[in-house]
């Protein structure tokens, strides 16, 4: 039970939504627009803030349908952090694209938030007090997941939990590089939510403008 549950979060993970839409509305490949990641700030940043916001629901919407279906299943703790651990894989590296996409940050957290919610909020607040301390948006984001898995140990009784916790901090630390100078720096600049509000069509070159 727990493989099939795991494909099937792969499967809701690995629908490109930013992809989708962007192509939809602009005829475009996201992939070669601005910092070229499949994902909901990119999407904010080269096609526009609505577009963003509508891709940051569905990907929510697609970590909210991972917890569900794992625990209509089976409701095992091992099956539901196999299954949210798929769809964020499936979100980074989709079959559809040829394995390039986002970096799941969004699935993670409305699982997160299903599963269990004052993980989350710690996961904020520790996030919160390393950016003040270090005053630096990415430097405090890896700190923060780095100690992800530390906080759900603390947080949940479940070692699976803690396991997957640390599987899915890796896979976003395999991500964490693979942005443009631009993006770079407007994130550095505006920070997450900042750069989000602040994105304008075309604030950010295309990957080949950069070489």
């Amino acid at each position: 039970m727990a493989i099939g549950l795991a494909a099937m979060g792969y499967l809701i993970g690995s629908v490109p939504l930013a992809w989708i839409l962007t192509w939809a509305v602009t005829g475009k490949d996201l992939r070669r627009l601005g910092s070229g990641n499949v994902g909901v700030m990119n999407t904010a940043l080269s096609v526009g803030r609505s577009a963003g916001a509508a891709v940051l629901l569905g990907e929510a919407a697609k970590g909210a349908a991972a917890v569900l279906l794992a625990r209509a299943f089976d409701g095992s703790t091992f099956s539901l952090g196999l299954t949210v651990l798929a769809a964020v894989v499936g979100t980074r590296w989709p079959i559809w694209l040829g394995g390039s996409g986002g970096r799941g940050n969004t699935v993670g957290a409305a699982a997160l938030l299903l599963v269990s919610w004052p993980a989350l909020a710690a996961f904020g607040l520790f996030w919160l007090l390393a950016r003040l301390a270090l005053q630096n948006h990415f430097t405090a984001t890896r700190v923060t997941f780095l100690a992800w898995p530390v906080l759900i140990a603390v947080l949940s009784p479940s070692v699976w939990l803690s396991v997957f916790a640390a599987a899915t901090c890796a896979v976003y630390l395999t991500t964490h590089s693979r942005r443009s100078d631009d993006h770079l720096r407007i994130q550095r600049q505006y920070g997450g939510l900042g750069a989000f509000l602040a994105a304008r069509p075309g604030s950010v070159k295309p990957p080949d403008a950069h070489h």
